[in-house]
């Protein structure tokens, strides 16, 4: 047996079997004329060979990574030039794959986990898309002018390791092309929702754009439910128990490859009901779910499990599993085992629960935890406060335990003065609280610990970071719509907002159900793309309460914002009446440009201006009132970098009077903010007109630097920063 490296490119049509189904001949003809005119005279041009030729698709080696590339590249841009000249019918969309590895050699064909792993990309791409593999991308080294989007690790079928896949990103517009006339506007994200849910691991699948552009194949691999299992234990204080594995349940079948999971969120909806297998399937759109029981008498524990067809209603698997209450990982293992094999779904078996998001294989540990967890669900203030109670039992019988680390840290994120008043926190010690917890869990990472990571990671202007992060938190649990509603605002954020829609509706898909804070996001991501009157109809949804919820806050923001744009002038005072309870709650004294900016954590100057532009013509001021600076003296973002970036500042805090402070900013944007005992390490950037820094424990903070004409060197005040929680004076060191 003979074996070489090869870069493999493998590429198959759009829709194959829709485009024979409706013009067989006329198919063929059309695949015919594209391999003579375009595939094997490129693939020849850039030194490849075509070894095997199937119905829709082609399977071709080259000797060097570079060249597959440019050959990929060069064949989508031949294609979506002849398909500007075709009927929409008679258009023909391919995806492509690379991959660079060992291919056993035999004769001219070529076989090997190198050309399935190629193939298996090429699956993965948007039509028109281009997928490469991590070995691709270390062979390229910036050799070629083409950017790639990293999309995350992605278990492929009948690969045993993961493999970390990357987009090129070609020329989005013609992603508009590709779907129909007839979606109605502002729904043509779906060519970036079909990346949403590859990454994801779901069953999505893009059939013919020219034909129904997005659609459900819900047939194409199996979905499930796992409905709450009953808890049939003596009293009902150990509810939390059946609760807590049916959740655990959950999230291990979403690890299972080529099986879509609903959210525990969508499933305890149907807790304590009686609903027809029928019922589900019309409901939630699943063909199969999985119920059952859990009791336990002392430290003897049973459970029942049943495995439904939603579509005929009858059982496929139904098993009792007995056992002590130490044995409850294997037995949940088993279940999930049992459902895979019903299924026909290959398990991945990469280590324990302890070693998998941040668990634990201490059973006194694991009922601490799921007791707590139980408690935060109420969302009480009392079971707040003693959910904390238990996650700190839990962390004292296993110290490694990732999830209880992450829960505890979403706590203090999460807090409120009530919350650290019954917590008996001082003034911001959650802030110290919160640091410490989510350190502790990124030394064994949980989904919920990248939740709470991006999120931060937003807040503190690092979008591209944060999309990172909740790519891990997806591929640890695909059946968590969490991660994806945060996904769609660090999207949005990151100047993404097409994208960011998208995941809406993925989050839709295994959650139904729209939600304030969902609307607002799809209100975020319509304004981001200029299309207001989409937003506006999003943002009117929503029922903005008093208490200062982030709900409330932005999107009347955003509302008034979209309003200034559409010219809707009668809305303007009613909109900024809501909008003062909101700020009180808040502890805010009025609305500002800065406050906004400091909220608002857009990447682009372009999306950030167009949303003060809009604020600006409601007469909502730039500057908060405390500002006592004449504007004529105002830097610009030029002089604000020449000024700060590669310097040492020395002044102080003048309003609130605080104290001394040596703020020092290398020309990369690191700084270092020393105030007292207080030593900050963050990053600082220009934004506009505006010099912006962020810290871990303060996020992102954003001002207008002017001249002092009274000020001096010796007195370290002669340029005053105005933030909108504070004012400084300072000068420059020499």
């Amino acid at each position: 047996m003979h074996r070489k490296l090869a870069a493999i490119l493998a590429a198959d049509v759009v829709g194959y079997s829709a485009h024979m189904e409706r013009d067989e001949r006329g198919t063929h003809e059309r695949l015919k004329v594209c391999r003579q005119e375009i595939f094997e005279p490129e693939i020849s041009r850039f030194r490849g060979r075509i070894f095997k030729l199937m119905g829709d698709g082609i399977l071709a080696e080259f000797n060097s990574v570079v060249e597959a590339v440019e050959c990929a590249v060069a064949v989508q841009k031949a294609m979506a030039k002849r398909n500007r000249r075709a009927a929409s019918h008679k258009r023909i969309d391919l995806r492509i794959g690379i991959n660079l590895g060992d291919v056993i050699v035999e004769g001219k064909d070529r076989h090997g986990e190198g050309v399935n792993i190629a193939a298996r990309l090429e699956q993965l791409a948007l039509p028109g898309g281009i997928c490469v593999s991590q070995t691709v991308i270390d062979h390229l080294s910036n050799k070629l002018p083409i950017g790639f989007e990293a999309m995350g690790e992605h278990q492929l079928k009948n690969i045993a390791k993961p493999i970390v896949v990357y987009c090129a990103k070609l020329d989005r517009a013609r992603l508009k092309r590709l779907m129909p006339a007839a979606i109605p506007r502002g729904s043509w994200v779906a060519a970036s929702t079909a990346l949403i849910f590859l990454a994801a691991g779901s069953w999505y699948a893009l059939r013919s754009p020219a034909v129904t552009g997005v659609e459900l194949l819900t047939d194409a691999k199996p979905s499930i439910v796992v409905l709450p299992f009953a808890q049939l234990s003596d009293g009902n204080e150990q509810g939390y128990l059946a609760d807590g594995i049916t959740e655990d349940l959950t999230t291990e079948l979403a690890r299972v490859p080529d099986l879509f999971v609903i959210s525990r969120n969508t499933a305890f909806t149907y807790k304590g009901k009686a609903v027809r297998p029928t019922q589900i399937r019309k409901e939630l759109r699943v063909r199969y779910l999985l119920e059952g029981s859990i009791r336990r008498v002392g430290n003897d524990m049973r459970i029942n499990a049943q495995l439904i067809d939603t579509e005929t209603g009858g059982h496929l698997w139904a098993e009792r599993f007995d056992g002590q209450w130490e044995d409850v990982f294997a037995l949940q293992d088993k279940v999930v085992a049992n459902v895979a094999g019903a299924l026909k779904l290959r398990l991945v078996t990469d280590g324990s629960k302890a070693k998998i998001a941040g668990g634990t294989d201490n059973p006194a540990a694991y009922e601490a935890f799921l007791r707590g967890l139980e408690l935060a669900h109420r969302n009480t203030l009392r079971d707040t406060t003693e959910a904390v109670r238990y996650y700190e039992k839990a962390l004292t019988l296993d110290p490694d335990f990732g999830r209880a680390q992450a829960e505890l840290a979403r706590v203090y994120w999460n807090s409120s003065v009530p919350v650290d008043e019954a917590l008996g926190l001082s003034r911001g010690d959650w802030k110290w609280k919160l640091h410490f917890h989510l350190e502790a869990a990124a030394k064994h990472p949980s989904p919920s610990y990248y939740q709470i990571l991006a999120q931060q990671l937003v807040r503190r202007h690092q979008s591209d970071e944060a999309i990172a992060a909740l790519e891990k938190a997806i591929s640890l649990d695909s059946s968590d719509a969490a991660s994806y509603v945060d996904m769609s605002q660090a999207l949005t954020f990151n100047g993404r907002p097409a994208e960011g829609r998208g995941y809406i509706n993925a989050a839709m898909r295994i959650d139904p159900g729209w939600t304030p804070w969902r609307h607002y996001l799809a209100g975020l991501a319509y304004f981001s793309m200029d299309s207001f009157e989409d937003a506006i109809a999003s943002l009117e949804k929503i029922d903005p309460g008093t208490g200062g919820t982030p709900t409330d806050f932005y999107s009347l923001i955003l509302r008034l914002s979209v309003d200034g744009h559409l010219g809707r002038t009668a809305d303007f005072a009613p909109v900024k009446k809501k909008l003062e309870p909101v700020l009180t709650a808040r502890g805010e004294d009025e609305l500002n440009a800065l406050l906004v900016q400091d909220s608002f954590v857009f990447k682009s100057e372009t999306d950030i201006e167009r949303l003060l532009a809009g604020l600006r013509k409601t007469g909502v001021p730039e500057l908060p009132a405390h500002a006592n600076t004449d504007l004529k003296d105002r830097l610009s973002g030029a002089d604000i970098r020449s000024l700060v970036f590669g310097h040492v500042l020395k002044g102080r805090v003048s309003w609130p009077t605080i104290g001394g402070f040596n703020w020092t900013t290398t020309l990369d944007g690191s700084t270092n903010f020393i105030m007292g005992v207080n030593n900050l390490e963050g990053t600082a950037w220009i934004q506009l007109d505006f010099l912006c820094a962020a810290y871990p424990m303060i996020l992102t903070s954003c001002g207008p630097i002017f001249r002092n004409p009274g000020g001096t060197f010796e007195r370290n005040n002669e340029y005053v920063y105005v933030l909108n929680f504070a004012q400084y004076e300072f000068s420059v060191l020499k």
